[in-house]
């Protein structure tokens, strides 16, 4: 179940523009508003409404997504999709690698960015119009879970790197794709 968590990490970060600067974020707050899997016949809603807040930028963003997701009741059977639909509220404090760091200030779109470090905030920004992420839906046939008596059939192991995950764009900083790594066991 991990596995839809990064797929949602991957696609939600598609709508920022070109960068002029990345730097390391220390807090990442995401949210999802919508979980499901596909069972060949139809879509399950595991989860509606909000999640708490995932930080990603933490040590334990993956024991905190796994959190999450191993509360969702999911009917047996064998799921190939995913679709998750994130929050379009994002969380984020960290440096764009070229002394700007971010603050809980916000200029048209984005964290307006301070040089000093003492002043250093999280900034909260929420996507709208054609920014807003969408559901998004991820295919795994080639591995799909199975789940039986609530059990799923294998663990995914998810790992975020968030050390290049603030962006510098027209002098404001936005959050950038974190790098996801993961390993089915």
């Amino acid at each position: 179940m991990i596995f839809s968590l990064c797929v949602l990490l991957l696609l939600i970060f598609s709508i920022i523009p070109c960068v002029f600067a990345n730097g390391a974020a220390d807090y990442y707050g995401v949210t999802i508003s919508k979980f499901e899997l596909y069972n060949g016949a139809s879509w399950i809603t595991a989860f509606s409404g909000t999640s708490s807040e995932l930080d990603i930028a933490a040590a334990s963003s993956g024991q905190s997504a796994g959190n999450f997701l191993s509360g969702l009741i999911v009917p047996d059977g064998t799921y190939t999709q995913v679709r998750v639909t994130p929050s379009p509220t994002f969380k984020f404090r960290g440096t764009d690698g070229a002394g700007n760091y971010t603050t809980a200030a916000t200029g048209v779109g984005g964290s307006t960015p301070t040089a000093n470090i003492n002043l250093k905030a999280t900034c909260t920004i929420t996507l709208t119009g054609g920014n807003v992420p969408t559901a998004q839906t991820q295919d795994f046939s080639a591995t799909p879970i199975v789940v039986k008596d609530g059990e799923p059939s294998h663990k995914v192991r998810v790992n975020f790197d968030v050390s290049a995950a603030i962006q510098n764009i027209g002098g404001e900083l936005y959050p950038a794709p974190p790098t996801v790594t993961m390993n089915i066991q």
